[in-house]
């Protein structure tokens, strides 16, 4: 568990110092036109998706330690690619490469994980993994915070550098990981397992709409603030460095009632309601003119989106573990690390496209939108349970 941990910090710091000052980098620095930069990173973000799941297939065949190593490596490889991209088709290739291989880790890492601990120790290490994550993201953004200050490049090429280290280092821990047995080739299922059972896709897909929550953090709230409320905008990075920190703080406690399928449930139920009642809350805010009650209002919204995150979290782990097929679980763990990255890529603009043309209304149809998205879950569930008994009645 030591090695996993230290593997997901090292490799959460260089995030935090990309993600942080990559699109500054990419436009202030290295010249990449703003409106090239926006579309190449998003075009080779979600072709990147596509390389999940045959990254999935190759997990469970060659070995989940093996291939999480090479992705790890690979990463690592990628990242120095922005060294070099000075226009879109560069710019799209580095992306989509950097991209693929970095959706693939997290269902990879999840497979792994499963495979080294028990069922019931496998999500308690993932919230510690997430809370450690966290902690030197944070981290990480506020050495970028030190690059972003100064106008030479060199820090910035620095930076590019240092994330690409940490790839290399995580590797070095990882290779003390021990080794994952492949799935014996008796037990191997089909390449298209995970993707033919459509109650297992249709609950990964719907549950994924949850994560606009992080959008909505980062794209929404900002430009709310700013253009639809009387709550001054620097409320909005604080709002992130406290999501942090109380995400550091609850969310082993919170991921405990995800263990179980039906607490998995819960959570999914959980997670929609608050996260619909902090949209709107933010709509209520555009009200007030007294910057005081409007800030207190916003307040109270980001309460309830901690929350909703919080529950999100437990409730993907739980559901994509409990759910998930013997033989399979690479091509499974890679179903849900593309659906939730789908929305992650193609979030922002969705949600700013919303609050910018319909206002307080976009907050409320991003409500109703999360009210249903987590409806269809215990119907589904029963279906993937029934398919998941046939299954291994016809295996055996």
């Amino acid at each position: 568990m030591r090695h996993i941990l230290l593997s997901e910090g090292t490799t959460a710091f260089g995030d935090g110092l990309w993600f942080s000052m990559w699109a500054i980098y990419l436009t202030s620095v290295q010249g990449v036109p703003t409106g090239s930069m926006g579309l190449a990173m998003g075009l080779g973000g979600g072709i990147g998706l596509l390389v999940a799941l045959p990254v999935g297939t190759l997990t469970d065949r060659l070995g989940a330690r093996e291939v999480f190593l090479a992705l790890t490596l690979l990463r690592a490889a990628f990242s120095l690619m922005f060294l070099a991209v000075h226009s879109f088709w560069p710019l799209f290739i580095a992306a989509a490469l950097f991209t693929s291989t970095g959706t693939a880790a997290k269902g990879t890492k999840v497979t792994l994980i499963y495979h080294l601990l028990s069922e019931q120790h496998c999500m308690p290490v993932l919230a510690q993994a997430r809370v450690v994550q966290h902690v030197l993201y944070a981290a990480g953004a506020g050495a970028a915070a030190w690059v972003l200050s100064n106008s030479d490049p060199a820090p910035y090429h620095l930076a590019v550098v240092v994330n690409s280290l940490t790839f290399i280092v995580s590797a070095a821990v990882l290779r003390h990981l021990p080794h994952i047995p492949p799935t014996p080739a008796k037990r191997f299922r089909a390449n298209t397992e995970a993707l033919r059972n459509l109650p297992f896709l249709m609950i990964m897909s719907s549950t994924a709409v949850l994560a606009l929550c992080w959008a909505i953090l980062s794209s929404g709230l900002p430009l709310w603030l700013q253009h639809g409320t009387a709550v001054p905008v620097w409320i909005a990075p604080l709002a992130v460095l406290a999501s942090s920190l109380l995400i550091a703080l609850f969310q082993v406690r919170v991921s405990r009632k995800g263990q179980r399928l039906s607490g998995a449930v819960r959570s999914s139920w959980l997670s929609s309601l608050t996260l619909a009642a902090c949209c709107l809350a933010f709509a209520a805010a555009s009200w007030p003119k007294d910057p005081r009650l409007a800030t207190a209002i916003i307040l109270g919204g980001l309460a309830l989106h901690v929350t909703s995150e919080l529950y999100y979290v437990a409730a993907r782990w739980g559901l994509s573990i409990k759910l998930m097929a013997d033989g399979a679980q690479g091509q499974y763990q890679a179903v849900a690390a593309s659906t939730e990255g789908a929305v992650t890529a193609l979030g922002p603009a969705l949600v700013v496209t919303l609050i910018t043309d319909a206002q307080a209304a976009g907050w409320i149809v991003l409500a109703f939108l999360f009210l249903i998205c987590s409806l269809p879950v215990v119907p589904l569930c029963r279906l993937a349970l029934r398919r998941r008994s046939a299954v291994r009645v016809e295996t055996h």
